[in-house]
């Protein structure tokens, strides 16, 4: 999908994806606004509204990227945990030691190079790409 160049459609599709996705995390509303980039815009309040579908994201650059970041590091959480959906939330709550007794929420919510450095980790091949 080229995530660029969405229509409208394609938006509410992968905004009710993504909404998803840091639910299943079970995370805090300000959590998933920072992860997406969109805090400056968005009230953890008004998140209820993209989760119904009754509103899109406004996927510009930054909030590609990160959802481009978000989608990947799900999909190696589930290749990682096939048999245990849950226990990707569990596992971005606890500390690592290769990410210096960290959580990987804690690297996620830090920016760019802590949600590259995650998706890295669970997902070698990203690492061939860079």
């Amino acid at each position: 999908m080229d995530m660029i160049n969405l229509n409208e459609q394609e938006q509410a599709q992968l905004t009710l994806q993504l909404t998803q996705i840091l639910e299943n995390w079970k995370l805090e509303d300000a959590d998933q606004l920072v992860l997406l980039g969109l805090q400056e815009t968005i009230k953890p309040r008004h998140l209820y509204q993209y989760r119904r579908g009754d509103k899109s994201f406004n996927f510009d650059e930054k909030t590609v990227k990160r959802s481009q970041m978000i989608l990947g590091i799900y999909e190696s959480l589930g290749t990682t945990f096939p048999t245990n959906k849950e226990y990707a939330s569990v596992w971005l709550k606890r500390t690592v030691k290769k990410f210096k007794h960290k959580t990987p929420l804690e690297l996620m919510l830090s920016g760019d190079t802590g949600m590259n450095r995650v998706w890295h980790f669970l997902d070698c091949t990203q690492g061939w790409r860079s």
